[in-house]
């Protein structure tokens, strides 16, 4: 059995990526899930089968935002649910030729101490360009791990030098959407402008500020710019049309029709203006990517995807408690001349850069270049299914 140790919801959906190509390649592999944080869905969405003891606990898995939460998860149950999982991870290593760790050292450490197979590591947490491995994290991955997969190749090349085996595959991430080819009803008459408002709780109050930028940026352009939300599958439109209402401006539900092609809702301005309209497309996040210019962005993997697909990235700290100044401005420093961090947050200050880089073709190719040299192109996910295919049929992790 080939067993997917992941410990968080990006992680899950990293690992679940990695495991259908596997699938994809070979259909008699035995793969299963073990989710340490939450319930493991997708998973279960990917119809791979999931094993071990699930319990959502209040901190949603980011223990080190505080020992608040910390305390709130034990309270939940969190010791009792990892005794029940080390007990699990136990019973079931008898069966395990292969665990794949997704996420940080905890479950590269369970792996290593109670499953006992030969591991690789998929290190999705840290990064050189932020802040990299500590001493402890190293002297794990050399106890534990046979092979680990660092998020970039600047992580790999330090791991190496530290004697860490490492390698760069790519960053799973990358292969997180797709791209139809759905335009959305936009022509190339104007430049269209992405807006990514996260995909938290807070992405209901990020848009309000967000369409004071719109505004701001409708004016300075003479209405010659085209907008586009980029709205996450799990926030609900109710909720978002209410904010928009909240703010100011009016949400119109498309028909049918309109929401096959990719549009889910228009914005419109709540002053008897008809412009700018402002597309809303839940679903379609590959091709929101595709269509637009430039970004707008509040999101944490939506902005690292969008940046490497090369689009430049705008982007400013907000109230939090995720996109806040120290998220923003780590995010800056992993993506580099990607972004543009905006610090002031002021609208006006946004919409003068989003404008200062369309009119700049040079800094456009340079963030662009940027974007594509931090985040690495797609494929990541097979290049990786591979590695792993061929240490079950070889026993080695050469030649891949």
């Amino acid at each position: 059995m080939i067993l997917f140790l992941s410990n968080g919801h990006g992680e899950d959906l990293i690992a679940t990526m990695i495991a259908r190509e596997v699938k994809a390649e070979r259909e008699s592999f035995n793969i299963a899930g073990f989710p340490l944080v939450g319930l493991g869905k997708p998973y279960e969405d990917a119809g791979i089968r999931v094993m071990g003891v699930q319990k959502t606990m209040p901190s949603g898995g980011f223990l080190r935002h505080g020992m608040r939460l910390v305390l709130e998860d034990i309270k939940a149950g969190l010791i009792g649910l990892t005794v029940q999982q080390i007990r699990c991870l136990k019973s079931i290593r008898e069966n395990v030729r292969l665990t794949v760790s997704v996420g940080d050292v905890y479950p590269l450490f369970l792996a290593g101490r109670y499953v006992k197979s030969p591991i690789l590591c998929l290190s999705t947490a840290k990064s050189e360009y932020i802040k990299g491995h500590l001493g402890i994290e190293c002297r794990l991955m050399r106890k534990y791990a046979d092979l680990v997969l660092a998020r970039d190749e600047r992580t790999s090349k330090a791991l190496s030098e530290l004697g860490v085996p490492a390698r760069y595959a790519g960053n799973v991430m990358m292969d997180g959407f797709s791209i139809t080819g759905e335009n959305f009803g936009l022509t190339l008459q104007k430049k269209v402008v992405g807006i990514l408002p996260g995909s938290r709780e807070e992405a209901y109050r990020n848009i309000e500020n967000l369409l004071e930028i719109v505004m701001r940026l409708a004016d300075m352009s003479g209405d010659n710019l085209n907008f586009i939300v980029g709205l996450a599958p799990n926030l609900d439109e109710e909720r978002f049309a209410h904010a928009v209402y909240k703010a100011g401006w009016r949400y119109e539900k498309q028909d049918p029709g309109d929401r096959e092609r990719g549009v889910t809702g228009r914005i419109y301005p709540g002053s008897g203006r008809e412009s700018p309209c402002v597309l809303v497309s839940q679903g379609w996040f590959g091709d929101v990517l595709n269509v637009s210019n430039i970004i707008i962005g509040l999101s944490g993997t939506g902005n690292e995807q969008a940046a490497g697909l090369g689009r430049p990235v705008v982007t400013f700290p907000t109230e939090g408690p995720q996109f806040s100044f120290e998220f923003a401005a780590a995010q800056k420093r992993l993506l580099g001349e990607a972004v543009a961090f905006v610090k002031s947050g002021d609208a006006g200050d946004v919409a003068n850069e989003v404008m200062s880089i369309l009119g700049d073709s040079m800094r456009v190719a340079e963030m662009r270049k940027a974007g594509h040299a931090r985040m690495g192109e797609q494929g990541a996910a097979t290049r990786t299914a591979k590695i792993i295919i061929n240490y079950i049929e070889t026993e080695s992790w050469e030649g891949r």
